[in-house]
């Protein structure tokens, strides 16, 4: 199945649109698309200090509803990331 995650804060360097396109097995939840999302930037985007996104992160779905890891994906769901903001 595939997952189109809305990139917001520092994730927006994951890709040139705002938005990155995940495949995933069938029946996948949160946290398998945590873990394909840490690969990922292990893989491709290692220099740019993103190394703890995938777990820090905060999920939403289309309803703007805060999402779990146990939550279980659909096809073709949008789903939005949001880097913990630092600062102060």
């Amino acid at each position: 199945m595939e997952i189109k995650i809305k990139l917001h804060g520092s994730s927006k360097m994951l890709s040139e649109s705002e938005t990155l396109l995940i495949k995933l097995p069938e029946n996948s939840n949160i946290g398998q698309l945590r873990n394909s999302l840490k690969k990922l930037i292990n893989e491709k985007y290692s220099k740019n200090n993103l190394s703890n996104l995938s777990n820090s992160a905060a999920f939403f779905s289309e309803k703007n509803e805060i999402i779990n890891d146990n939550y279980k994906l659909k096809n073709k769901e949008l789903i939005s990331i949001i880097p913990p903001i630092g600062g102060g």
